[in-house]
């Protein structure tokens, strides 16, 4: 009496109530994890190619602010703060030679990532690094810094 009873525990192990099996719950977890990893592996290789074209632009963007700056200032920004903080003015003179000074509203750079201490970041999670005697910039994350 005492087998009978074992192999219908060890059947309703196996087999639960609505009559799946614990080889079909895995089989179906299986697919689900494997197809998980699929989606993940694509959005993965995805997400480089856009933060190498975001940090492209940004580094262009900024280098443009630089020359932008030294047009209005004649001379460097201290840092990259600068460029993020303070207002550009452009001085217009009309017909008779007075000179006006328009204020362009906004920045030179606007709307970037901006770290605690309020330097830009890039699409990595780096600084971006300024030289301010040359005026040059370039990101911090490794294998970009040549960019």
């Amino acid at each position: 009496m005492t087998a009978p009873r074992y192999a219908a525990t060890l059947k309703s192990i196996i087999r639960n109530q609505k009559g799946r099996t614990l080889f079909e719950a895995v089989v179906v977890a299986a697919l689900v994890g494997f197809f998980i990893f699929i989606a993940f592996d694509r959005y993965i290789s995805t997400i480089k190619p856009v933060q190498e074209t975001a940090l492209t632009i940004e580094l262009s963007n900024l280098r443009r602010a630089v020359n932008f700056y030294v047009m209005l200032n004649s001379s460097l920004p201290l840092s990259l703060k600068d460029l993020l903080n303070k207002k550009a003015a452009v001085a217009k003179s009309d017909i008779e030679g007075k000179e006006y000074k328009i204020e362009i509203v906004g920045n030179y750079v606007e709307s970037m990532t901006t770290d605690v201490v309020g330097y830009p970041l890039d699409p990595f999670g780096g600084r971006y690094n300024y030289d301010p005697k040359t005026g040059r910039v370039w990101s911090s994350t490794k294998g970009y810094e040549k960019w």
